[in-house]
């Protein structure tokens, strides 16, 4: 642009697809980078940036090219057509001239292996051998449990608690692992410890053996020669057992780790070795019939240790380590034992006040290990049990405990980090930190509410209210889309959608905003990844869902049911009716988008369904422009799902803006009006407004929770008050990403960088950059690497005004909004002046004096001077702190 003129005003990139290390999101993906067992009929390949011009994707195998096809510009995927791919063959494929991806495919059938019995308790080893057969050889294994496989005594893989949890009365999933450059000639052992995982062990409050008496694994190996793929040895009755040395190895309540002496000099590794025992014959078993399929999802792998910070002795014998934060996964001890000795664990999130730990907020999560240890060096760890802590209390350690003898162990499953949010006061650095650790820990196989109680259930107004903030941090796409499935499985005949996935029928059923998810998350997934097939996947019961609150609906009003705005603070309560109201409305209209999306003919029959309810909630809840009950959270649904007319919404949000001035601009919102509140204000011209709730230190707030010097996000507002101190211990999660939604109005709102929020487009490809510097902040700046390639929005203040800062992908809209007044006269754009520009990238006046711009792809650098900028640069007392 602007060639005469000298002036660089785009930087316009060819798309870079990149290559990318271990942890973080490769360019080329096929579901996950490089990933080996995948069962699609049509695999989807995916890149990292839209193509500026038309370009050949090819897939080869061998050597040998299998397929090819032409993609157009601007694309980001294609599907393979399943008929031109074998079954566990490696392929490579690539994209144009820009690089190279791979993807093993899985069994692409049925499961056809034998089922082995675990012990309803402890952890077993089952143990066969086979002869090496030339050709390639993979292993496929399955567990209703968790199980490690090992192959001559040598663990394979690095995945941990395997498979995950699913609904167990519908599928659970294989890993595919290749043994070819593992196997020794002649014979070779096959082992898979197994534990009874979620499957038989303590889940949720309900005791053990929920979904069945006792675990069970299942696996075989398979060769691909010339000859195609042949199943030479699986699970059956010539199978061997034995005990494990963990005659307790439960998820929640904790294990128990037998290790032998040790010779002078030797280190046991646990949970490396077994311990003698004697074998016995497998015992093989009739399980269910269900599904058995590769996984989708990233696996739970150690994600990272964490040392011990201090320790401290409140009483003789008991001895206190402190690990700085709040984290998920076990603790890993190193100990010279003179003798045998009998060490206990237990973990927690708090201290008391005479420094012992705080479990009662555990209720009956035990969370407690025991090493029972011979003579000897020992380097010893827990293998099938999970724990959410911050502190571990040590007894029968021989001697006095230091910081070096242990370390936390961190596993989740370990989605790549796609984004990032740099700001200049390290309160909110350590917000984002904690939002981001409360991701991670609540991550391990499904989305759960917390870590540490008995409970641990995959909430889905949880992971609803938070799935953009954590889509923003990381690749949620296969994760989620998984999830998706295990949601669809406990859906109800009548359409009912549970309050959790994997479901537990007694969390319950059909309550708004929390069933919603079965509507939100796919369509999330759809607006970030462009993600069709979950879209798909879920459309029929998203209707289901959608006709069952419909035929509860009298006049278009839902009943109010269950859980409202959910801990919301305060005494005045939303009435649960409007929001069961305005969540069915907001559903219809999403259902009516995906119809749209997907070319199917319901879109009228749910517009129209949308009209009809959301007039019915003017009629029922509003007077003009007013609420019959005034709540935040009210006029946050209300305002965010278009359920105010066009003609009242400026004094609508006027009210909310009272409401919040009223109120000390504390916010009184829960789990529903959270995620909505400060996105409203700032998007109805009351941006200070939310600034100011933002900045609040007082209860409640979330600068409230980081005085208190927390580490993760918290279930409650006032899960400690400086008052009362500890809130009740029947429901007092430290690790709760919920509230933790924020971050999305950081990156969005602050930072600026998001989509347009009322497109209906796939793949990040509609964006709208909108900058909103926050008092007490002189900088701010975002970066998400999205479907369609990296996208950057950030802002600096300075004396002289504030500079703005936007890195626009190729092949995708970008309206970039500035919060400027007054005149534009001295706005320079990558070194020249907008005012000279008018023809090569014409601005548009807001309203409110703001400067509104279509720019192209690029890096753009926009210099607003102080007299554009005076009113974002007022002292926070001018505003109003308190």
């Amino acid at each position: 642009m602007n060639q005469n003129s000298g002036v660089q005003v785009s930087g316009a990139q060819t798309p870079r697809i990149r290559t990318a290390p271990p942890g973080s999101l490769a360019g080329l993906t096929c579901g996950l980078p490089d990933p080996v067992g995948v069962d699609e009929p049509s695999p989807r390949l995916s890149w990292d940036a839209r193509l500026p011009e038309a370009a050949t994707v090819t897939v080869s195998a061998g050597g040998h090219e299998v397929w090819r096809a032409s993609v157009p510009a601007g694309s980001h995927v294609v599907d393979v057509p399943g008929e031109r791919l074998d079954p566990l063959m490696p392929y490579t494929w690539s994209v144009g001239g820009y690089a190279t991806g791979a993807f093993t495919t899985g069994l692409r059938g049925g499961w056809k292996a034998p089922w082995l019995a675990g012990d309803p308790r402890a952890a077993v080893s089952l143990r066969g051998s086979f002869t090496w057969r030339p050709g390639r050889v993979w292993l496929a294994a399955t567990a209703l449990g968790v199980y490690r496989a090992l192959l001559n005594g040598v663990r394979l893989g690095e995945e941990e608690l395997a498979p995950g949890w699913t609904d167990y009365g519908h599928r659970t999933r294989y890993r595919l692992l290749e043994l070819t450059g593992l196997l020794t000639p002649g014979e070779n052992e096959l082992k898979l410890w197994l534990a009874p995982g979620w499957y038989a062990g303590h889940v949720a409050g309900g005791g053990p053996r929920r979904y069945g008496d006792r675990p069970a694994a299942s696996a075989q190996v398979l060769v691909r020669d010339d000859d195609g793929v042949r199943r030479v040895f699986a699970t059956d009755a010539a199978w061997t057992r034995r005990d494990l040395g963990r005659p307790r190895a439960d998820l929640v309540m904790g294990e128990t780790v037998h290790a032998p002496s040790q010779p002078a000099g030797a280190a046991s590794e646990v949970p490396a070795q077994e311990v003698p025992a004697q074998e016995v014959p497998a015992q093989e078993i009739v399980v269910p019939e269900i599904v058995v399929e590769a996984d989708p999802a990233p696996p739970v792998r150690v994600i990272g240790t964490v040392p011990a910070v201090s320790v401290t002795e409140p009483v003789p014998g008991v001895q206190v380590a402190d690990f700085g934060r709040n984290v998920v996964g076990r603790v890993r001890l190193r100990v010279d034992a003179p003798g045998p000795v009998r060490i206990v664990v237990r973990h927690g999130e708090e201290l008391t006040a005479t420094g012992r730990l705080y479990t009662d907020n555990l209720r009956t999560a035990d969370q407690r290990d025991e090493f029972l240890l011979g003579p000897g060096s020992h380097v010893v760890e827990p293998a099938f049990t999970l724990h959410g802590f911050r502190y571990a209390e040590v007894t029968g350690w021989p001697g006095a405990l230091t910081p070096d003898d242990l370390e936390a162990v961190l596993l989740s499953s370990a989605l790549a980090v796609t984004g990032s949010l740099t700001v200049s006061d390290p309160a909110v650095r350590q917000l984002v930190a904690n939002i981001g650790a409360s991701a991670d820990g609540n991550l391990v196989s499904v989305p759960t509410d917390c870590p540490q109680r008995d409970e641990r259930a995959g909430w889905t107004a949880d992971i609803s209210v938070f799935g953009s903030t954590l889509s923003f941090l990381r690749h949620t796409q296969a994760f989620l889309s998984g999830w998706v499935t295990t949601l669809i499985d406990g859906q109800r005949a009548d359409g009912a959608v549970p309050h959790v996935a994997p479901v537990l029928p007694e969390y319950g059923y059909d309550s708004p905003v929390w069933s919603d998810a079965l509507v939100e998350v796919p369509w999330l997934l759809w607006r970030r990844y462009g993600d069709d097939r979950t879209l798909r996947r879920a459309y029929d019961p998203m209707r289901r869902w959608a006709d069952y609150c419909l035929a509860q609906a009298e006049g278009g009003i839902r009943p109010g049911r269950a859980l409202g705005d959910w801990l919301a603070p305060g005494t005045v309560e939303t009435p649960k009716s409007l929001i069961a109201t305005a969540a069915l409305a907001r559903s219809l209209r999403l259902v009516a988008h995906v119809a749209d999306v997907l070319g199917e003919p319901h879109a009228p029959e749910y517009g129209e369904a949308f009209t009809h309810v959301s007039g019915a909630f003017q009629r029922a809840f509003l007077s003009g422009p007013k609420l019959h009950t005034e709540t935040q959270t009210g006029y946050a649904v209300a305002l965010a799902w278009d359920l105010v007319p066009p003609e009242d919404r400026i004094a609508s949000a006027q009210a909310l803006a009272d409401l919040v001035r009223a109120g000390g601009h504390r916010l009184m919102t829960g789990f529903v009006g959270t995620p909505l509140l400060l996105p409203v204000l700032s998007e109805t011209g009351h941006h200070d407004l939310a600034c100011r709730i933002f900045n609040q230190e007082g209860y409640p707030s979330w600068r409230y929770q980081l005085r208190a010097g927390a580490t993760t996000m918290w279930e409650r507002w006032d899960a400690w008050h400086h008052r009362h101190g500890l809130q009740t211990p029947a429901m007092n999660s430290f690790n709760h990403y919920a509230y933790g939604c924020v971050g999305d109005w950081l990156f969005r709102h602050v930072a600026g960088l998001g989509d347009d929020p009322r497109g209906t487009g796939g793949g990040f490809g509609e964006l709208l950059l909108r900058p909103g510097p926050v008092p007490l902040l002189r900088e701010a700046h975002a970066r998400y690497d999205s479907a369609s390639g990296t996208v950057e929005s950030g802002w600096r203040a300075g004396p002289g005004g504030v500079q703005f800062t936007f890195a626009v992908p190729e092949g995708v809209s970008a309206r970039a909004v500035l919060p400027v007044r007054g005149a534009w006269d001295g706005m320079t754009v990558n070194g020249t002046f907008l005012m000279g520009l008018s023809e090569q990238l014409p601005a548009t006046r807001l309203a409110d004096g703001g400067c509104a711009l279509n720019l192209p792809p690029g890096r753009w650098s926009f210099t607003a001077p102080a007299a554009a900028t005076a009113h974002l640069l007022q002292e926070w007392d001018d505003l109003g702190r308190r």
